[in-house]
């Protein structure tokens, strides 16, 4: 499988972060998924947005960014990339093919701006404005004919239990009623086994690493991942990253179904500067799954990519006290926190914006193995 040329990825880094809508960054995700599969299509976009509409770029950061789904005869692909940012790729696992789109998106559409101007005109859709987080759920891709509405392309808008819809030309509106009930404030039920979970290669991590870098630790997990706390990738550079540190560097090993690799993927780019605030992490720990069945039952539900992290914070920069070996669990504007040793929820948290690094050349998976 083909990977980006080194000098378009740096290329990318050099570009400046800025606001997007989704149709800025259609060319960029869609080069991004010509490198997975032939004759892509694409059927589906989604974003957390603030009431203007708009993501706030981050060069590598899934969260500042809006996410494309592609259709082809390998399946379904997501593409996460913001303005001319490409961010990263993974093949999506589907849940039921009958949900799934298959339908390309018409070449033109109106932008997200346009479509809350209409629904504020219209009176179904008035969010207030919310300084601290974009909590907008925006999501544009066809659908079939249902309440009178016909088989076309449209915009669904929602915030919490408000939800309403609009064509993709912004022309008419429709506010939706009957809000769901509650969630519960914990999913709290069995949890359901993943197949790629980060507890599955952890160990072979370290007995992998130590045997090259001799006294390196393990400072931090991540990925992209499923409602099942399964790593969304293809090959181990897209999969579980286990970030070490050792006397004079850091070092990486990728995991993907059960390939391993010395490569690894830093999903914002944000961590690695950070080791002073962060202890090794030592093993056991509750794994990917486990964490994803303490949050709120609606951020699962609703989300079907999650980033998460797993880091051993010391005391002093504990996200909250008396927790250090913490899981962070981020979709769009929402972010949780799970206790890794007990397992227990620890709550909501807010997401601050990246650290900006200058002149640091990050890695995005595209190094040789050690």
């Amino acid at each position: 499988m083909k990977k980006p040329p080194i000098f378009f990825s740096l290329l990318l880094l050099s570009l400046p972060a800025a606001a997007a809508g989704p149709a800025e960054g259609i060319a960029a995700a869609r080069e991004g998924a010509e490198l997975r599969t032939e004759g892509p299509e694409l059927v589906e976009i989604e974003g957390f947005t603030g009431v203007d509409g708009d993501i706030p770029c981050s060069r590598s950061s899934y969260s500042n960014s809006w996410h494309y789904k592609f259709h082809s005869a390998d399946g379904w692909f997501l593409v996460n990339a913001c303005g001319q940012n490409f961010i990263n790729s993974s093949k999506h696992i589907t849940y039921g093919k009958a949900a799934e789109p298959e339908k390309p998106l018409p070449a033109s559409f109106a932008d997200p701006a346009e479509v809350l101007k209409k629904m504020a005109e219209d009176g179904v859709f008035l969010p207030e404005p919310n300084p601290y987080d974009r909590d907008v759920l925006m999501n544009i891709r066809r659908l079939p004919a249902a309440e009178g509405r016909p088989e076309g392309c449209y915009w669904t808008v929602s915030r919490g239990k408000v939800k309403a819809m609009a064509d993709c030309a912004a022309e008419r509106t429709w506010k939706l009623s009957g809000a769901r009930p509650a969630a519960k404030a914990v999913a709290g039920g069995p949890a359901v086994k993943g197949r790629d979970t980060a507890g599955r290669y952890a160990q072979q991590a370290i007995d992998t690493i130590r045997a090259k870098r001799p006294g390196a630790q393990l400072m931090y997990i991540e990925t992209l991942a499923d409602r099942t706390g399964s790593a969304k990738c293809v090959i181990p550079e897209d999969g579980w990253s286990y970030v070490f540190f050792y006397k004079g560097g850091k070092s990486g090993f990728g995991a993907c179904m059960g390939k391993t690799s010395a490569e690894y993927v830093s999903f914002d780019g944000s961590a690695g500067g950070e080791f002073d605030r962060l202890d090794p992490i030592t093993l056991p720990f509750k794994d990917s799954d486990f964490a994803l069945t303490r949050v709120p039952a609606g951020f699962v539900k609703n989300c079907s990519t999650i980033s998460m992290r797993l880091q051993n914070f010391k005391p002093a920069f504990a996200p909250s006290a008396g927790h250090s070996l913490v899981w962070t669990l981020d979709c769009g504007s929402q972010r949780h926190l799970v206790d890794a040793q007990t397992g227990g929820y620890i709550g909501p948290a807010k997401k601050t914006p990246p650290r900006v690094i200058k002149n640091e050349k990050r890695d995005l998976g595209l190094m040789k193995p050690e």
